[in-house]
């Protein structure tokens, strides 16, 4: 029987970089590549170096045991949810609050589905036109929807921190699911990213090095990883940067 990953005949690679960025002395996020296609996801910790660590390993770590005999729905909701109460746990015995913002993709049956809490985002890239497929659960998100505050500002507001959800203070994750297609490329990063590049760069970097475009070295995924993070550090870097990108293709 063929992989759930590789059926329709399609098949997910991809790869993923976690820099402490160019300000902070440490890295509270965690990256998960799987090398068999099927799990992908970022975990942006809070609560301080040791704790939010902490909070990002942990989602993690519950992610990667998700098998291929589970449905990526209840299982992603199961996992945020295991997560959520052990990192409640911890942070009820220190007595400080910790938390951490996710996005994570499970690729099954040439389908991806989405889960994520706060504001990490994912991204579908399809015939060189970049797509989000998440909205931030943030205030300046909810700012935006009531038009208190024009989309272009939202990246430079003073309080484009302050997040409405995340696993470890009771943040279920919100849902979705793409049907995917051959070329397809998807992008998991967490908000380090997304405060220093705009939708535009994003999309011209991935284009760069979509495959088929002649690279230096390394995989187009390894070629946009680098790319992103390249760039990220060029324009300060002033947090933590993830980022994951997953292409589609045909076995």
């Amino acid at each position: 029987m063929k992989d759930p990953v590789t059926r329709r005949g399609l098949v997910a690679r991809g790869a993923g970089l976690t820099h402490r960025g160019a300000v902070r002395d440490h890295n509270e996020d965690a990256i998960l590549v799987d090398p068999s296609g099927r799990v992908w996801a970022i975990a942006d910790g809070m609560g301080g170096h040791e704790f939010g660590g902490y909070a990002a390993d942990r989602l993690i770590d519950a992610l990667e045991t998700i098998s291929d005999t589970e449905d990526p729905v209840q299982a992603l909701t199961g996992r945020f949810a295991a997560a959520d109460a052990e990192i409640a746990a911890r942070a009820r015995a220190e007595g400080v609050v910790i938390g951490a913002t996710a996005v994570a993709a499970v690729i099954r049956r040439g389908q991806a589905v989405l889960a994520w809490a706060g504001d990490a985002r994912g991204y579908l890239l399809r015939d060189g036109r970049l797509v989000p497929l998440t909205r931030d659960h943030s205030l300046v998100q909810e700012m935006v929807d009531s038009g208190q505050l024009a989309p272009e500002a939202a990246r430079s507001h003073p309080q484009a921190n302050i997040v409405t959800r995340a696993v470890g203070v009771g943040g279920e994750p919100e849902l979705a699911t793409l049907t995917l297609a051959p070329k397809d490329r998807l992008l998991l990063c967490s908000d380090g990213l997304t405060h220093v590049l705009d939708d535009d760069e994003l999309a011209e970097a991935l284009n760069a090095t979509r495959p088929g475009v002649a690279l230096a070295a390394g995989t187009p995924a390894d070629a946009a990883c680098a790319l992103l993070l390249q760039q990220t550090l060029a324009g300060g870097a002033p947090d933590n940067v993830s980022v994951v990108v997953i292409d589609v293709g045909t076995g």
